[in-house]
Order: structure tokens, then sequence, then C-alpha cells
């Protein structure tokens, strides 16, 4: 019996547009910030003055184990840097994300190329950063249909109720996987006054420009255009401490998202090794906390989702955790090398 709800809610989930890629909206990170390339392609290797030659993300994200269903896990890797092209400076990268759901083994995956242009080919001087990018690539579909049920398999007399999967099921699909082309845009803006303690950013970001048929059926199925704003403003409060408030919002289709909270670093006193402790509120969704530990090369981070949706009776407000690691590299130094000390 405990299966047969296992499987009712994670029904439910899909209905009601938890698990977001079943009702054609993307999957989404708590860490947005650090899947800069998933959140806009205008951040692609552009670094607004910190130190770097080029960046590694890994972001990993597990959710919904608390229902008693194999979790969905997201997987982010990405690599960017900066280059110059005749003096102009661009940014050049890639991103890998993958979601994979419980029962179905719904999988989607998305392999993107990403290119950014700095407009105002900022200077040492300059008071404004204002940059453009465009990505193009490919997602991957596919499920395992041999690990569903359906509401005409239910017997409520079988075994105290349970579902028969020797009764057809009357659902046909003419394909089990799908592979698209897929486009996104953004662009991005951000006061980078040198001397001013507040520096406020806002970025613009499309996705699925082109609108590809993701249907398993063989109908029309187009994936809705996402339209997502997130933007905030880095306080530098003294030389210990710097807060960035800030917001996302994201709509596709009728489904939308609004995020606000604040991150918060603290710089110890002995190196440039800054401890961060931050807090947002996924409305009508979750809370979340972030803690983390940021040094020059290193920036290791987790999350926790608190459950606050109406599957918290489910839940018992347990969400999803998320770990990510972001390793800044230079020309010429080895990775090993330069492994922290704190």
């Amino acid at each position: 019996m405990k299966k047969n709800i296992s499987h009712i809610i994670f029904f439910l989930l899909i209905a009601s547009g938890a698990f977001n890629v079943y009702r054609a909206q993307d999957f989404h990170i708590s860490q947005y910030d650090v899947g800069s390339l998933y959140l806009n392609p205008a951040l692609t290797g552009m670094y607004n003055g910190e130190k770097g030659d080029y960046k590694i993300y890994a972001d990993t994200r597990s959710q919904w184990r608390s229902l008693g269903v194999k979790p969905f896990f997201t997987t982010y890797i990405a690599y960017d840097m900066p280059y110059k092209i005749k003096d102009k400076n661009i940014g050049i990268g890639a991103y890998f994300i993958n979601n994979r759901t419980g029962p179905g083994n719904f999988n989607t995956s998305e392999f993107m190329i990403s290119g950014a242009y700095d407009i105002l080919n900022r200077k040492a001087d300059s008071k404004h950063y204002l940059t453009t990018g465009l990505q193009l690539g490919i997602f991957y579909k596919s499920f395992n249909t041999g690990n569903l049920t359906y509401d005409i398999q239910y017997s409520p007399i079988t075994s105290g109720g349970s579902f028969d999967q020797s009764v057809s099921s009357g659902e046909t699909y003419s394909n089990l996987n799908i592979l698209r082309f897929n486009a996104n845009y953004g662009i991005f803006y951000k006061y980078i006054e040198k001397g001013q303690k507040w520096h406020p950013f806002v970025g613009v970001s499309l996705s699925h420009l082109n609108r590809a048929n993701e249907s398993f059926s063989g109908t029309s199925d187009r994936i809705p255009i996402k339209f997502l704003v997130n933007g905030g403003c880095d306080i530098k409060l003294n030389d210990k401490f710097d807060i960035t408030p800030r917001f996302l919002y994201a709509n596709q289709a009728k489904s939308n998202e609004i995020n606000v909270g604040v991150l918060g670093y603290y710089k110890l006193s002995e190196n440039n090794t800054k401890l961060l402790l931050g807090f947002d509120y996924r409305v009508k969704d979750a809370a979340i906390i972030h803690l983390g530990i940021k040094q020059e090369t290193y920036f290791l981070r987790f999350s926790y989702d608190i459950n606050g949706s109406y599957l918290n009776r489910y839940t018992k407000s347990r969400g999803a955790w998320e770990i990510s690691l972001i390793f800044t590299g230079e020309k010429g130094k080895p990775f090993y090398k330069t492994t922290p000390r704190f």
C-alpha cells in the first residue's frame, strides 16, 4: 500500500507542476547564480573584474526523496572563459545539465554552446557594464514506460488496492526519446563605478526561442518560451561584510516562479577567504538556506530547500539538498597546485 501511495503522490507532482518538465516548464536549481550560463547567456566568461582565466562549475541537486519515490536528481556542469578579439571583450563556454526523475526514469539532457559580448567594451575606469549573449545547442528527452502505471490499471479490491500492469493502459507513444535543436538569448547590466558601495545589476534572458516540438506522441507540442528576469545589488557594508539582496522571476506558459532573498559574505581577517550565509524564499514553494566558503580559487556551497508547499504534509517540510563547487583557474598554473589552505 505504501508503494501505491508513493505512485499517487508522484502523479500529483506531475499534475500540479511540482516537477516542471512534465508540463513543459524547465527545472530549476536553488543556487541559480552558480548555474550562471543556465541563468543567462550574457554572463558567459564575464567575470566583472574578478581574477581568473577560466572557471569550471559543478552543481548537483536531489529532491523528493522524502516522498518515498526514487529522488529527482539534477546535475549541472559548465566551463567558460574570457577572450579578446581585436581588443573586444567576449566570453565563450558551454554547459551540460541533466535531470532524471524517479518512476518512469524521465530524463532531460541539455547541452549548449555559449557566447557573450561586452557591448560597452569595459575599461578600467568604467561605470557601467553591459553584455549580451547567445546559446545554441540541443536537448534530449527520454523515458521508460515499463515503470509507469495509470489510473485505469488500479484495482481497489486486489491486495487491498494495487496497480495491475497486465491491464492495457490505452496509451500509445510514437517515440520514447527525442532530440531537438535549442536556442537561448540574454542581456545583462551592472553598475560598477569604483569607490561606490552600491552596485545594482539586472539581467533578462529568453530560452527556447525556436520553440521546438517536444511531443512523444507524434502531435505538435512546442516548448513555451521561458522569460526570466534576475537582479539585485552588491552592497559593501564595511571591510568585513558584503551583502547581496536579490530576486528572480521566471515565466513559462502559465507557470511562474518568484524567488527573493539575500546572500551575506564575511571576510576572515587572516586571508581573502569569505564565509557565506544566505536565505531565499521561493514563493508558495520553499525556504532555502545557503552555507558556503569562498576562496580566490574555490567556492564551495551547500543549500537546503525547506518545503513550504501543500506537499509538506507528506514531506514534513523536507525538500531538496544541493551542493556546488566553482573552480577559478589561471593559465600556467596546474589544477592541483591551487588547492586552498584554510
